[in-house]
């Protein structure tokens, strides 16, 4: 009965319908240069699944140049950014001024009709798994998976009363900011375990390598991944975002996950996890683990000069990993590192799994809440 009423005072409507207007930003060709200045240009890998925009991987623009795009991209409060090349459908909703950033044509501005949707409710939907597996039957390209304007112009939109809108942003929002707290708090905890790091080893002169931790312990080992990709419970680790997929290939404990493939990076992780063909498990004494991480964290970007060669796409090599001089910490500061450190990664690898989850609970409660399946009002977060 629920359902019925829902259904009825719902309307489906064309996004066209929907909105006030769509814009996209503008590619450098001839119209500017990148890497000068110190605005940001967002492209499409700059919009992360989590509704939030990463900058820390993005080009940089002067004023010259931002006016040159603001012109077509006209971005302001309450446009949502909608990525058209994949991953097609991360959107961010824009709630402050963006007036150190502009965007490239991989992105839309999309600025909703107000008297007919709320832009919290509009960018819950274009992100929702629901939403964007739809859009993939109309996404084209054989290399790069797009979406054209028209085609999204035409995908259909289920619009509630503002009321039912209002409620079903507050829950998904309410989820969401509680994944953002636990990626602050990830955040502010491997920055001071990286101080405690530099503080008590920065200056220290190497005495070792890194072949010789992995020889200390016959169980220690770099190998390489060779799952298939099939649906489990664990996270599966590549060159390119983690935890995103899912595998049955594992390996248990304090691990690392070092990328092998041209994108230098990486990763930490406590538990069962697996991993790809692109990507090193590094595993160690548990009691040197830690320590690593921070170290290659503190070299991050010098990995790729150090590690990588090829001639075509560069890939990490194994040998001159080994090879890398480093202070080996002696059986007892280790062990006081340590105690500083260990609670501080388990809490990061306990949020990240909140976090897994608290992001399967929204992806599966935002369609069953859209299309009345579920009351709002019988939700509490």
């Amino acid at each position: 009965m629920k359902e019925n009423l829902f259904m009825k005072e719902c309307k489906i409507l064309k996004l066209k319908d929907c909105i006030s207007q769509l814009n996209t930003g503008l590619n450098p060709r001839q119209n500017f240069s990148l890497g000068n200045g110190s605005l940001r240009y967002i492209t499409a890998k700059n919009l992360n699944k989590f509704g939030t925009i990463d900058f820390t991987k993005c080009d940089f623009i002067d004023e010259k140049a931002k006016d040159i795009i603001h012109k077509r991209s006209d971005i302001q409060i309450g446009d949502i950014l909608f990525s058209s090349r994949a991953p097609v459908g991360h959107c961010h909703l824009i709630q402050n001024e963006p007036d150190y950033y502009d965007i490239g044509e991989s992105i839309f501005s999309i600025r909703v009709n107000p008297n007919i949707v709320l832009p919290e409710y509009m960018c819950l939907y274009l992100s929702s798994d629901y939403f964007v597996k739809s859009a993939s039957n109309y996404t084209t390209g054989s290399v790069i998976q797009e979406i054209r304007i028209a085609n999204l112009m035409n995908m259909d939109i289920i619009i509630p009363t503002k009321d039912v809108q209002k409620k079903i942003s507050n829950i998904i929002i309410a989820i969401s900011k509680k994944i953002e707290n636990n990626y602050k708090i990830n955040n502010n905890l491997e920055e001071l375990a990286y101080t405690i790091f530099l503080h008590d080893f920065a200056n220290k002169t190497a005495n070792g390598t890194i072949g010789d931790i992995i020889k200390e312990n016959e169980k220690s080992k770099i190998k390489v991944g060779d799952a298939k990709d099939i649906k489990g419970e664990y996270p599966f680790f590549t060159s390119g975002e983690s935890i995103l997929e899912w595998n049955d290939y594992l390996t248990d404990g304090r691990n690392l996950f070092l990328n092998t493939g041209g994108n230098a990076d990486v990763k930490f992780y406590v538990g069962k996890a697996t991993y790809s063909t692109d990507t090193w498990c590094i595993t160690f004494k548990n009691e040197m683990s830690d320590y690593l991480y921070l170290y290659l964290k503190a070299i991050k970007n010098e990995l790729d000069r150090k590690f990588f060669h090829g001639s075509g796409l560069k890939h990490l090599q194994k040998p001159l990993f080994k090879q890398e001089k480093i202070y080996i910490p002696k059986q007892e500061e280790l062990r006081r590192f340590n105690i500083q450190v260990k609670t501080m990664f388990d809490t990061i690898s306990s949020n990240k799994r909140e976090n897994q989850r608290l992001n399967s609970l929204k992806e599966y409660l935002l369609p069953l809440l859209m299309n009345g399946q579920i009351n709002v009002d019988d939700i509490e977060i």
